[in-house]
């Protein structure tokens, strides 16, 4: 029987064979070959991300387990898919994932969706975490775990937080998330994030019926932000509110880019309040306004445009306007010469970032 030699390939053709395989095949890919099981590997864990638990259980115990693809990991995600039902996890998986933290020294994406709202105790070991993130999702409790480990990332640019308040949350020390660009969360956690001299650009606020009241007194705040804020998104504003808080907005943030999401009234003189607001914002190109409430509702192409011509008379800046009605939403935009509708393909990933983008 004559002997099988295994001829090494030159790196590029290992990353070129790596680039083209789908990623369901790169764990047989791994097994194939020695000289492509790195490259594979790279591709395999450089994203971790899975609606089956036992799926991340398993990838975070590979991690654990053999020292080289922790720094290969840069994104983790970690969530329950819909289909399945929901539920609490076991302290065995926690602990895993604690530990396969600990390895991720390249991590720049970190989600966490902890159906109990409860584990933060993973991210308190400050001393052991190795990475500095880029953007954090965390669907947790907002309390001194959370706290402190934010104090540490000073890369983070982009944080988005939905969980409940802990009463004991301490504050921030002076000199935390000094690159933090973009934020959406609670008013309570907005509030404290006010305290610390960052340059905070994109700020998203959904409100409820325990922060409704706290609105209008919350928008004078944000003159600590007025030379840096760029775009504020305020989800779910009561109509009885929208006048208020455009007036107050349009005062202390004249310069904002984007501007949502406004409860538009159907009837004057309310309606020519907003207009008034509008024309002391001399840089907005984004505006985002609620007409779901109106009756009939403006849902003719021809009916929206009327209405938008009328807020391009008052706020003669804006390039792109996004009108709700119910639970549609529909994107206008100036081509220089008259508002048009954007085409569908695409749209609604445009129209949800569009506040992050100015």
């Amino acid at each position: 029987m004559s002997n099988t030699t295994t001829v090494a390939l030159p790196p590029e053709a290992c990353h070129r064979i790596v680039h083209w395989t789908r990623r369901c095949d790169l764990t047989a890919l791994c097994l194939t070959s020695k000289f492509l099981q790195k490259s594979a590997e790279i591709k395999l864990y450089e994203v971790i991300m899975s609606g089956d638990i036992n799926v991340i259980f398993r990838a975070c115990e590979s991690v654990v387990s053999q020292e080289r693809l922790g720094p290969y990991v840069r994104s983790f995600y970690l969530y329950q898919s819909a289909r399945r039902a929901q539920t609490e996890l076991p302290t065995r998986f926690w602990n895993m994932l604690q530990k396969a933290l600990w390895k991720m020294r390249c991590l720049d994406v970190l989600y966490i969706d902890d159906p109990a709202r409860a584990n933060t105790w993973i991210l308190s070991d400050i001393p052991r975490i190795p990475f500095q993130l880029r953007e954090a999702n965390f669907r947790l409790p907002w309390n001194r775990h959370i706290i402190k480990f934010l104090e540490s990332q000073k890369k983070l640019r982009q944080f988005q937080f939905s969980g409940g308040i802990d009463e004991d949350a301490p504050q921030f020390e002076d000199g935390s998330l000094p690159d933090l660009r973009t934020f959406d969360g609670h008013l309570t956690s907005a509030m404290q994030l006010l305290s610390l001299p960052c340059g905070l650009r994109h700020l998203r606020i959904p409100l409820d019926r325990s922060t409704n009241k706290q609105l209008l007194d919350f928008i004078p705040n944000l003159a600590t932000l007025s030379r840096t804020l760029r775009s504020l998104n305020i989800i779910h504003m009561p109509e009885e509110l929208s006048v208020e808080a455009i007036k107050l907005i349009s005062f202390v943030c004249p310069d904002l880019h984007y501007v949502g999401i406004i409860p538009l009234p159907m009837t004057f003189p309310h309606r020519t309040m907003i207009h008034d607001a509008l024309l002391a914002m001399h840089n907005i190109r984004d505006l985002e306004v609620d007409v779901s409430r109106w009756s009939p509702l403006p849902n003719t192409a021809s009916m929206q445009r009327m209405l938008i011509t009328e807020l391009h008379t008052y706020c003669p800046s804006i390039e792109h306007v996004i009108l709700r009605t119910g639970s549609n939403r529909t994107l206008w935009y100036f081509d220089g010469n008259e508002w048009d509708v954007r085409s569908e393909s695409g749209q609604h990933l445009l129209v949800d970032g569009l506040w992050k983008n100015r």
